[in-house]
């Protein structure tokens, strides 16, 4: 082989051949880079799923809340009777107030 030949053989792969080559490893950095960055976002996605609750506790929680609904019903109530007890004896001082003001003369 004789040097011309050689040498426009160099020329070709210093031309050609390199840039190509860069062009592909930066292809494949870029690439790797975005798998890393990939792979990070799916690891933090995977450990907040893990702190979800699952169906089962969400449903236990669904029935633990309407529990939770009757039981403020059946204490409003309560209180609603509570409050009428209340009026009644509010009405009573007040006449027995009234009475004790005025000494029964009206």
């Amino acid at each position: 082989m004789d040097l011309h030949i050689l040498d426009i053989i160099l020329r070709i792969i210093q031309i050609v051949l390199l840039p190509l080559v860069a062009f592909v490893v930066k292809i494949l950095l870029d690439q790797r880079k975005q798998l890393n960055s990939l792979d990070r976002r799916i690891t933090t996605a995977e450990s907040c799923l893990e702190q979800v609750p699952s169906e089962k506790v969400l449903h236990e929680l669904s029935l633990t809340i309407r529990d939770f609904g009757g039981d403020l019903q059946v204490a409003v109530e309560k209180i609603e009777g509570l409050r009428n007890i209340v009026d009644r004896v509010e009405r009573v001082v007040a006449r027995h107030e009234e009475y004790l003001l005025h000494g029964g003369n009206r």
